[in-house]
């Protein structure tokens, strides 16, 4: 992460494992300070905190710093110490990210870990030569990656194909409590569940979940493809794609969307028919005031798939 003793760390991290054995380790082995918000996260308390202790360098999901800049720009404040922001927990939508670097005026890294890591995986460095919110950056110092098939075979070329992603290391679980089965393959390959690819420099892009894929006509849908180009809208705050049961295709991508100001169906959705084969494009946009998020600051599918997932014909 690249956090020196200069620094003074916000750790704004719902998940146990960032808040309990990962940033409070890192952070004090690099000399920095350690802020911790405890359970005011809105956007008034971390505002003045930042302030009042002097923060360089802010950790959390995206929707703790969308909060944090709508907050400032309802005042007119600022937070003028605030350098650096990692971001991981969830995809970033671009148009977020942008909005980030210029209203607060720093650089957003990128990252991608679980709990089944310890917690870190990969992040993006601060000097890296190109930066995106697709990037989750390269691999810490004794992690691997793989990535394999549905059924768990190496692909051919690790590099540019998408696949299911595997990884290995020492700080890679072994096994969960109370289990007696091994948690990894022969090989002490972990399945992470996630869809990714490796780019040619070697950094890591999770393309999504296989869990949320959407089976529409035997063919497969990738609400994370629809996702990060309706989200890379300035109008757009942020935006899920969840599959609706079909009586004739078995399922169909709903779009479900939280807009900063105004704009239409068609604007939404006219992005996609340039990028995605047309019978990905959702059936349905649901707009709603606020989405839904679970207790840890993700869009919460679950949720979003019991309230606007019912049966269409």
């Amino acid at each position: 992460m690249a956090i020196s003793a200069r620094d003074s760390v916000l750790a704004v991290v719902p998940m146990f494992h960032a808040s309990a054995w990962g940033l409070p380790f890192a952070v004090p082995a690099s000399g920095a300070r350690l802020v911790l918000p405890g359970r005011r996260t809105d956007g008034a308390s971390l505002a003045a905190l930042i302030n009042s202790e002097s923060v360089t360098v802010a950790v959390g999901i995206a929707t703790v710093w969308l909060e944090l800049v709508e907050y400032l720009d309802r005042t007119g404040t600022d937070v003028p110490t605030l350098e650096r922001i990692i971001v991981g927990g969830a995809p970033l939508p671009p148009a977020l990210m942008e909005r980030l670097e210029q209203r607060l005026g720093v650089m957003v890294q990128t990252s991608w870990g679980m709990t089944e890591l310890s917690p870190s995986g990969t992040v993006t460095s601060p000097d890296a030569p190109s930066r995106s919110p697709h990037l989750s950056g390269k691999p810490s110092v004794g992690l691997d990656l793989l990535l394999t098939d549905a059924e768990g075979r190496p692909l051919p070329s690790q590099r540019g194909a998408e696949g299911h992603l595997r990884v290995r290391g020492v700080a890679v679980i072994e096994r969960y409590f109370g289990e007696e089965q091994s948690a990894t393959d022969d090989d002490g390959w972990f399945p992470t569940g996630d869809l990714a690819r490796i780019d040619a420099a070697g950094n890591l892009i999770i393309t999504g979940r296989s869990k949320d894929l959407i089976k529409s006509g035997g063919e497969w849908i990738n609400p994370a493809e629809i996702e990060a180009v309706v989200s890379a809208l300035p109008e757009v705050s942020l935006a899920a794609v969840i599959g609706r049961p079909h009586l004739k295709w078995g399922e169909r991508p709903v779009l479900v969307v939280e807009t900063r100001s105004t704009i239409n169906d068609e604007a939404l959705l006219a992005p996609l028919r340039s990028k995605v084969a047309p019978w990905w494009i959702p059936d349905e946009i649901i707009r709603v005031p606020r989405m839904h998020l679970s207790p840890t600051g993700k869009i919460d599918r679950v949720r979003l798939r019991m309230e606007f997932g019912s049966d269409q014909g």
